[in-house]
């Protein structure tokens, strides 16, 4: 499995806060069965959009070097590559013209883009409109837990239409966040409005990067081998910046 949405970085943002934590976290994806991972910290470290809290691409080169070197260093085998988590923000746009966004693992293909969770802002697809034109194709993170998205699943689908990606939270769907979210969860995906999966974990204890048991309740609604493409065959190509 490959886990494209993951705050393992340390000390970066609400993820991982040292180094013991981050190990500790790779440990357990391994065990899980993850073999990859996209490190996606916040694109700002307090989730404000100041430029003092801006976390560069330079920083999370640096970082994502930092920890394949510790992981082999410790005998695990697992791969990292860098990513950031980018909030729907024109300054976003401005970063991305300047070649100062992070997309997934640096390809200018991929980028994860976090939506606010109270509601759909009017430029938002004009903000879309402006990304998918530069060949950017946004994946729209945790859609499930936000707060019109599954009440109201056209108003996604219109994202979709407009050519993006939806992830889901892999703890959304195993009851993480709650039955009413797993329900939720389980409904977006039943629907088709979900194409990939990823654990979206924080920390070892209360968000962890774990996927297999939600890999399991995947596969008894939308069957095995759709299953495996929303968490191998599909992660693998946008890290490689493929089209699918």
């Amino acid at each position: 499995m490959i886990d494209i949405h993951i705050h393992i970085l340390p000390g970066l943002d609400d993820g991982a806060k040292d180094w013991q934590e981050t190990l500790e976290m790779a440990r357990m994806a391994r065990e899980d069965g993850i073999t990859a991972m996209v490190a996606s910290p916040h694109l700002y470290r307090h989730r404000m959009v100041e430029p003092e809290g801006l976390i560069t691409k330079d920083r999370i080169f640096e970082m994502v070097s930092q920890l394949n070197r510790k992981l082999s260093e410790a005998g695990i085998d697992l791969k990292i590559y860098p990513g950031c988590d980018v909030p729907l923000c024109r300054e976003a746009l401005d970063l991305l013209a300047d070649g100062a966004l992070m997309t997934i693992n640096d390809g200018n293909r991929y980028l994860l883009l976090e939506f606010p969770f109270s509601g759909i802002p009017p430029a938002s697809e004009d903000i879309l409109f402006n990304l998918t034109s530069t060949g950017i194709t946004p994946i729209i993170t945790h859609p499930e837990r936000h707060l019109i998205f599954p009440e109201m699943p056209q108003k996604l689908g219109r994202m979709l239409d407009l050519g993006c990606l939806a992830q889901l939270t892999a703890q959304s769907l195993t009851g993480g966040f709650g039955r009413h979210l797993a329900k939720l969860s389980s409904q977006l995906v039943s629907q088709g409005y979900i194409q990939v999966m990823a654990t979206d974990a924080h920390d070892p204890e209360r968000r962890p990067p774990l996927m297999r048991e939600a890999v399991a309740r995947l596969a008894k609604i939308v069957g095995e081998s759709r299953a495996w493409d929303m968490v191998k065959t599909f992660p693998e190509k946008i890290v490689k910046g493929e089209a699918f």
